[in-house]
């Protein structure tokens, strides 16, 4: 910015100076460079705003951290000189596998102090639908950290048909006036029938349809797990399982099947 303005008053310099007949009189002394310089206040330029993400940062700390590649860690660590992080991260949501130990990937990134502290306690899903989602978890990853939880919801995991699906929707909606739900999983669940949904549950706008992966750090009151296998195989399949189910706050249906009613 500060080079630009300096170029259009060297311009208006220049202009002037052409208009002058006879070379001499005041007009002259804009040929001194301390003029020429006094002209441009730099205080009273416009500058641009800084870049506040630009860094450096005395502390960094990095949420969904079994998300990220290496070169997202060299990104961040050149705006983290001192290497001061706190880092949370869940070895059993990295879609893409993560056979390493925390201290092992940290230090393939140049990360070697480390202590490491692990999350024991689920205070979000209830025992019940942790009870579910475990074994989908460990049939991938035996060593995953799967917190324990502190509460019981009182209702079970209840599996049913994918014909079934409006029927567990209406009768939870005339059950509850106020929460969410979520469908997970179901291609036909679009935002048209999103749209209907609300129309024949009474206008309300509380129910989702999300993909797995999207529905990650989210939390519902009811979640709906439509034909869970077709998620896929390996780490990946077992990682979208597990989180879909751990949405839940309060109760999970899990639906298989391929028709609607």
């Amino acid at each position: 910015m500060l080079a630009a303005e300096r170029d259009r008053m060297a311009d208006v310099i220049s202009d002037i100076l052409a208009a002058d007949d006879d070379g001499e009189g005041a007009v002259t002394m804009l040929r001194g460079q301390d003029l020429k310089d006094t002209l441009v206040d730099a205080n009273a330029l416009p500058a641009d705003d800084p870049d506040r993400l630009a860094g450096p940062f005395a502390h960094i700390v990095v949420d969904e951290a079994q998300e990220l590649t290496d070169a997202e860690w060299r990104m961040l660590l050149r705006r983290c000189p001192s290497r001061s992080l706190t880092i949370v991260g869940d070895r059993a949501q990295a879609r893409d596998g993560f056979a390493e130990s925390w201290p092992e990937r940290l230090a393939r990134i140049g990360l070697d102090r480390v202590e490491v502290a692990s999350l024991s306690v689920n205070y979000r899903t209830p025992e019940e639908v942790m009870a579910e989602a475990e074994p989908v978890i460990r049939a991938a990853l035996p060593d995953a950290n799967v917190p324990t939880s502190v509460r019981r919801s009182g209702v079970p995991v209840t599996h049913g048909t994918v014909a079934e699906l409006d029927g567990v929707l209406g009768a939870w909606l005339d059950a509850h006036a106020e929460g969410t739900a979520c469908v997970i999983g179901d291609a036909a669940f679009t935002a048209a029938f999103e749209r209907t949904c609300r129309s024949e549950f009474g206008g309300t706008p509380r129910i989702r349809a999300l993909t797995p992966s999207l529905a990650k750090g989210l939390e519902f009151d009811l979640v709906v797990l439509v034909d869970p296998a077709s998620f896929g195989e390996g780490v990946a399949g077992a990682v979208d399982r597990y989180v879909a189910m751990t949405r839940a706050t309060r109760r999970l249906v899990v639906l298989t099947g391929t028709e609607r009613a």
